[in-house]
């Protein structure tokens, strides 16, 4: 039994010396460039902006009777914590005063099949006097 321990702790030995991290060196040599560096005398613009930006954009879309629209509009919000550029939107129906709009998404529902014309105009609390007008067409299937 004493022979079986002195064998099992040599071997025991022999394993633990012999497991190192020899990681071998590699074959090739990696030769680099070296990087140039310099610098930009001039400004490029990584993306373009539009100094002729609309002040009053619309998107809208038809689904079924219903017309979502959606607005974005320089310099206005819509709300109540806002100052003095409060703002609110009157909805025209062909032509007819439909209702005044105190956010910048809304649905105009229940449009008859057809095509209608809808104006939007932007005013502010303040103020009755229209700031932007914008109109457009819609079809209803």
């Amino acid at each position: 039994m004493k022979m079986f321990i002195y064998v099992f702790t040599i071997c025991l030995a022999v394993a633990i010396s012999g497991c190192k991290k020899d990681i071998p060196k590699p074959e090739t040599k990696i030769i680099g460039e070296t990087a140039s560096l310099y610098t930009v005398t001039h400004d490029i613009p990584v993306f373009k902006t539009n100094s002729s930006k609309e002040e009053f954009f619309v998107k809208h879309k038809v689904e079924g009777g219903n017309v979502m629209i959606e607005c974005i509009i320089q310099g206005i919000t819509f709300r109540d914590t806002a100052g003095n550029n409060k703002g609110k939107i009157i909805l025209y129906v062909d032509g007819k005063k439909e209702e005044e709009i105190s956010s910048a998404a809304f649905i105009v529902k229940g449009l008859l099949p057809g095509t209608h014309r809808l104006t939007l105009e932007v005013t502010t609390e303040e103020s009755s006097s229209v700031i932007m007008k914008k109109e457009f067409d819609v079809t209803i299937r």
